[in-house]
């Protein structure tokens, strides 16, 4: 789906603009919400929402309903290490369960392809089903130590700082597991 195109059921996708950027804040802060009932992440339901930076270091593409301009969702992304990387992918709480994350992935896909980078990496929690789970139904699998490049590695090091490491893991799908030349 290319971003500015309504799908069949209303939902829309469109790149963000700055005044999108609090409102996104806010959704990021809200998405984590989730994790409060899990014992060893609930810290995750207070970490500050994502900020303007880490924004402006990317690139968002943001679901909305067609009349509706309310993000019920977004995707960062952003090159790295010859890869299309997925910073984050949020979805509202009371917007779960319509096929946002879905559409959100397969825009990051579209992504992906216009830029002819050969796959997605991604960073995530093992455990909630939202996390790591759901990206391997989506065909992610787990990246493998030679793979990762030197811009992965520093992001992985700094999680490592805040997270725990065991908790985490490196995913990632590349054009030939999509079935899709990139």
């Amino acid at each position: 789906m290319t971003p500015g195109i309504a799908r069949t059921d209303g939902l829309y996708l469109r790149a963000a603009a700055q005044e999108d950027i609090p409102a996104l804040s806010a959704l990021s802060a809200a998405a984590r919400a989730r994790y409060a009932g899990w014992q060893d992440l609930a810290f995750v339901a207070t970490a500050p929402p994502l900020g303007p930076d880490r924004f402006a270091a990317g690139e968002t593409l943001v679901a909305r309903l067609e009349e509706d301009p309310t993000p019920l969702g977004f995707v960062l992304l952003r090159p790295l290490d010859g890869l299309l990387y997925l910073d984050n992918i949020s979805v509202a709480s009371n917007a779960g369960g319509r096929g946002i994350g879905t559409l959100l992935l397969a825009a990051a896909e579209a992504r992906r392809l216009a830029l002819g980078l050969p796959g997605i990496s991604l960073t995530t929690f093992r455990a909630p089903p939202w996390n790591g789970p759901w990206f391997r139904r989506q065909g992610f699998a787990p990246m493998p130590r030679d793979a990762i490049g030197a811009g992965l590695a520093d992001v992985i090091a700094r999680q490592n700082r805040m997270l725990d490491p065991a908790s985490r893991e490196v995913l990632w799908r590349s054009s030939s597991d999509t079935g899709r030349e990139g």
